[in-house]
């Protein structure tokens, strides 16, 4: 919710209905719709499939995994993979698994 502008964003999949059934709330405010390239369902099926893979990867660590905020998540529909060690091997293997699912960058290992 945007409170400065008096608007409400609505990130979702583009659906006709749902469009409607918005306009018809008489919300008093601008309802801007942004649309999903990824539903929350898809986008936790991929998170779960990489979670199995932390700690099970070679020449690289995959630190933490997360569905993103609005600009990954919702606007992009990718999850954030962090890694540590080897980021183009990490890039390129697990793009070939998970394709535009996911976003990997490099990050600091763990502390301890």
């Amino acid at each position: 919710m945007d409170t400065a502008d008096d608007r409400l964003i609505v990130y979702r999949r583009p659906d006709s209905r749902l469009n409607t059934a918005l306009a018809g709330l008489g919300l008093g405010v601008h309802v801007d719709l942004q649309d999903a390239p990824r539903s929350r369902k898809e986008m936790r099926a991929t998170h779960d499939r990489l979670v199995p893979l932390v700690g099970n990867a070679t020449g690289y660590r995959i630190v933490s995994v997360s569905t993103g905020g609005d600009e990954l998540g919702f606007t992009r529909g990718v999850a954030e993979v962090g890694v540590n060690g080897d980021l183009q091997r990490a890039k390129r293997e697990l793009g070939a698994k998970f394709g535009d699912r996911i976003q990997v960058d490099a990050v600091e290992p763990p502390a301890g």
